[in-house]
């Protein structure tokens, strides 16, 4: 084992802090996103930030709204969020332009890597395809994080997953601390209620050893960084760096412990499957999600739904009138099926992904944080799709807010419906998807930096034409 004083060589330096810092979250590397200078403190601000997403869009014109900003009538697949109706703003209309300034890249990696990070490929290069940079999450993450445990935590609902009960990052990611560099989430909620709250079945005494075991692993490699950096270059320096911020990280989660807090009770039907069996699953992330805030465990997290490809949804086959949601006789899988015009049945699943969300938005509502304060009443939560519609629509984006909008001179209104559409949805289905509105996803993350109290002028790419500051109408 290795002890402070000893020298280590290059490679085994970095083997040994990359098994240690195999973390279930992503952590920040760039000094162009460390906190810019926050504008006068007037109304308190958000201070927590959730993004949920679900894949392939959604069908508009069950989702859009009808009627005015505040005597709004919710579509049938928005329906749900009547049950916090005062809690939400609804909004439609904002497009992901990036995706135009590319040039290679099909139009699924296109919507992915660019919705969350507002910018374009890093490089134009068909087999180096990576993000321009981190994703918003990313930047609140570092502005925010703070001394807690965990400086962000990711939960995705289904898909593939390790032996260590993480979502294998694969092409197609979402979330990214930055290029090259997508996060890992954990899809399997058991594997996650241990890393995050600690196993149950250890005593204090035995849990207090496992700690101390850990800490003096991170505190033998971080002994050696120093020795180690004066020998590199400055990009290795810099990589370097990077790592050792990981373990620092790491460290102090370590000498924080697990479990002081409420460990959540996690159950789970036997032969729930992590990767396919969502119902089962999504109640107990949101669960997890949820306390982790609470106790102050995190201030930034993600809830992913990952099975956007072929999804069965056999719980929903019910409401389906017992038929399944996708006829394997005519479509090959569920991506095939959004790809179409709208079929019957396909508002179910979309719905239910709603339905999700109100289940986490009710959890936070009875739940209060370290302070005392309402959870979802502190913290801001964003849903929305890289779609509007699976027919590879980047226009006219679902989006939904949910909490505290943050703001000056006054926090931003909530229990209404922003409509920044140019025309109706009718208009956009004549138009096959390409008729924009002029307000973008820049400006809707730059408004969720102005929340926050950050003076932002605007966020990613704007190409020198693209319009700049927050999203119209967003904030009071």
């Amino acid at each position: 084992m290795l002890i402070r004083g000893t020298r280590m060589d290059r490679r085994r330096f970095l083997r040994l802090s990359g098994a240690a810092a195999s973390l279930p979250f992503a952590l920040p590397f760039l000094d162009a996103f460390r906190p810019r200078r926050a504008r006068a403190q007037g109304a308190a601000r958000p201070k927590r930030l959730v993004i949920v997403h679900s894949p392939q869009g959604s069908v508009l014109s069950r989702f859009v709204p009808s009627g005015g900003e505040r005597d709004f009538e919710l579509g049938h697949i928005t329906a749900p969020l009547d049950a916090v109706r005062e809690h939400i703003t609804v909004v439609t209309g904002v497009d992901n332009v990036q995706p135009r300034f590319n040039e290679v890249g099909n139009a699924h990696i296109n919507a992915n890597y660019t919705v969350f990070t507002g910018r374009p490929f890093l490089e134009q290069v068909p087999d180096a395809i990576t993000p321009g940079g981190p994703s918003i999450e990313q930047v609140v993450a570092e502005r925010i994080g703070g001394e807690v445990p965990f400086r962000r935590l990711d939960f995705a609902v289904g898909g593939h997953q390790t032996s260590n009960g993480l979502l294998t990052p694969r092409e197609g990611a979402f979330f990214w601390v930055g290029p090259r560099d997508p996060v890992s989430a954990f899809n399997n909620p058991l594997a996650a209620l241990i890393r995050i709250f600690g196993d149950g079945q250890l005593s204090p005494e035995a849990a207090r050893a496992l700690r101390d075991r850990r800490a003096s692993v991170l505190d033998g490699v971080l002994s050696n960084f120093t020795e180690m950096s004066r020998s590199l270059g400055a990009a290795d320096r810099a990589r370097l760096e990077a790592h050792a911020d990981k373990l620092r990280q790491l460290e102090q989660r370590i000498a924080a412990g697990a479990g002081e807090c409420r460990r959540p009770d996690v159950s789970l039907p036997p032969g729930t499957d992590a990767g396919l069996d969502d119902h089962r699953t999504t109640p107990v992330f949101n669960d997890l999600l949820a306390t982790a805030l609470s106790c102050d465990l995190t201030r930034v997290a993600t809830l992913s739904f990952a099975n956007g490809h072929a999804p069965s949804f056999p719980w929903l086959w019910d409401r389906n009138g017992g038929r399944p949601i996708v006829d394997l006789g005519v479509w090959e899988n569920w991506h095939a099926v959004v790809h179409a015009d709208y079929q019957p049945g396909m508002e179910h699943p979309y719905r239910w992904y709603v339905e999700q969300l109100v289940d986490l938005l009710t959890r936070m509502a009875a739940m209060t944080d370290a302070d005392g304060d309402n959870l979802l009443e502190t913290s801001l939560v964003v849903y929305l799709s890289e779609y509007s519609s699976g027919r590879h629509w980047n226009n006219a984006l679902p989006v939904v807010l949910a909490g505290h909008h943050g703001g000056a001179p006054a926090p931003g209104p909530t229990g209404r419906w922003l409509d920044v559409m140019n025309g109706t949805v009718a208009d956009l289905e004549a138009a096959n998807g390409y008729r924009t509105s002029g307000a973008t996803t820049n400006q809707l993350w730059t408004s969720v930096l102005r929340m926050f109290g950050f003076d932002d002028a605007g966020f990613g790419y704007t190409d020198g034409a693209l319009p700049t500051g927050g999203l119209p109408g967003l904030l009071a």
